[in-house]
């Protein structure tokens, strides 16, 4: 259910000054090579990874130029609990676990004087989900996701765009928010192809699919974020505006679902229309920019959607699966998962 955390911790200028020399002595003693050096990134803060196989991944010190001083740690939580679980997510329930074990290494080893783990401020949370299917169909999903109904405000964000043509990823950006629903083990191949960092065995990736809502800019204590039900909210309502309810199908399966299980003529002829519109137009977005032309927009619009809720309530998705991929139908994962963010 959770990835990855970035905290922060406000201190005075006092607790600044004897929290980096602490932890400078201790990096000295224990990690010489890995000691509390300026970020060339950021050269406000002083970082270091040495505890990173511990789930520490980095821990900064950051005075800015106002004069406010911070503790962060972007944090790994399983890393803590399972070195071996680098690929892993972390359940809920696993945090009270993680939560001592944190204030072990901060308090008793490093000798800091810092909140509890929950008293933190969580800059920033993933909340995901892993779902295992066939690797050689995570493109084609991928495919279908980008044809759902995506927001303007994540469409026109420059990083939206950057990311637009991956192959293994769909990747949307808003202010305060991150979709990243992507192919686990082809990303992990492109990242150890580019980098000179020696990846561990990620083999165990194959053939699962991330479903990802990063939550940045965050405001709030660690307790008040580690909530399940918030969590899940976090990854199903994006899921259920781009690509809702309903199966993938060709166009002819859809057209006999709608045979099939519309009685009324007019409305099946309504459907028939939309799902050839939806069909020819390769995806909602632009299905719709069509329907609305010329008309009334508030009320094309609104009849534009009533068509697509009427279309999942047979348990059609309205983004087509293309012939050519020799598949018929494509189960929707909505309810894998709504099951997955159950832990």
């Amino acid at each position: 259910m959770v990835d990855m955390m970035y905290l922060s911790y406000r201190m005075t200028i006092f607790e600044y000054n004897i929290a980096f020399k602490t932890l400078q002595a201790y990096l000295k003693q224990n990690y010489p090579k890995n000691q509390l050096h300026t970020d060339q990134k950021d050269r406000n803060s002083y970082v270091t990874n040495a505890l990173s196989k511990h789930g520490f991944q980095e821990i900064r010190l950051r005075k800015t130029v106002w004069g406010f001083c911070f503790m962060e740690i972007r944090f790994r939580p399983q890393l803590i609990i399972n070195e071996l679980g680098y690929y892993s997510l972390t359940n809920i329930s696993e945090f009270k676990d993680i939560s001592e074990k944190f204030n072990c290494v901060m308090k008793d080893f490093l000798s800091l004087n810092v909140p509890d783990f929950f008293e933190w401020n969580a800059k920033r949370i993933e909340a995901a989900v892993d779902i295992d299917i066939s690797e050689d169909l995570i493109p084609k999903y991928l495919i279908l996701f980008k044809r759902g109904y995506i927001p303007e405000y994540l469409f026109e964000n420059k990083q939206t765009q950057l990311h637009w043509g991956s192959l293994t990823n769909v990747y949307l950006m808003s202010t305060n928010k991150t979709v990243n629903w992507y192919n686990r083990y082809e990303t992990l191949l492109e990242k150890d192809g580019n980098s000179e960092k020696q990846y561990q065995d990620f083999s165990e990736t194959k053939g699962i699919l991330r479903f990802e809502t990063q939550v940045r800019n965050g405001k709030e204590l660690v307790v008040d974020v580690l909530s399940q039900d918030r969590l899940k909210k976090e990854v199903m309502k994006f899921y259920k505006l781009i690509v809702g309810k309903g199966d993938y199908h060709t166009l002819d399966k859809a057209l006999q679902l709608i045979s099939q299980n519309e009685s009324d003529q007019y409305k099946r002829e309504e459907l028939t229309h939309m799902l050839k519109l939806l069909e020819s137009c390769g995806g909602i977005n632009s299905a719709k920019k069509i329907f609305l032309k010329g008309k009334d927009t508030k009320k094309a619009a609104d009849k534009f959607g009533k068509l697509i809720k009427r279309l999942r309530n047979l348990n059609i998705n309205p983004v087509i699966i293309p012939d050519e991929w020799g598949i018929v139908s494509l189960e929707n994962l909505y309810h894998r998962i709504e099951k997955g963010l159950l832990y």
